[in-house]
């Protein structure tokens, strides 16, 4: 008797730690964002000789990345401080304005190191289309190189 009350002891203490790990408290959810340096690099001719307003945005769960990830920039820059109030705890984002040939080095402090779904950059360009591309590399140094009418993102390590 005392050898079954000693399993089910066990038993009741590995489901309280596999449902604690299915809510994410023993184990969070996400990649840890570990950059060294994230650089915004504007062509002399970016945007059509027009400044070009980027967000950096991080996305913390799978269901805000499920809506962002096919939003063009011209909707998230219209919903951004809508969505930023109505899921504080979703999302993340930094936003910095570059006039053609300007180039702005951040320090990695100013993002942290939260763990996240994804990490995307909006581009706020004259011409249409998505202009939005995901970091797939979140350690390193991080480039965007904003051109004419598009806008690219690489990683270095």
């Amino acid at each position: 008797m005392k050898r079954t009350k000693t399993s089910l002891g066990w038993l009741a203490a590995v489901l309280l730690v596999l449902q604690l790990a299915a809510c994410g408290s023993l184990m969070p959810k996400g990649t840890r964002v570990d950059w060294s340096e994230f650089t915004l690099s504007a062509a002399p001719n970016a945007n059509q000789n027009s400044p070009v307003a980027v967000d950096v945005v991080m996305v913390l769960d799978d269901a805000m990345l499920a809506r962002l990830a096919e939003l063009p920039a011209s909707k998230w820059f219209g919903a951004r401080a809508d969505l930023q109030k109505t899921f504080p705890q979703s999302l993340a984002y930094h936003s910095w304005e570059l006039v053609p040939g300007q180039t702005i080095r951040v320090p990695a402090s100013t993002f942290g190191s939260p763990r996240v779904a994804a990490v995307l950059v909006f581009a706020n360009y004259n011409t249409p289309g998505a202009n939005r591309a995901r970091v797939e590399d979140l350690k390193g140094a991080v480039v965007a190189r904003f051109d004419i009418q598009s806008f690219d993102v690489s990683t270095t390590r």
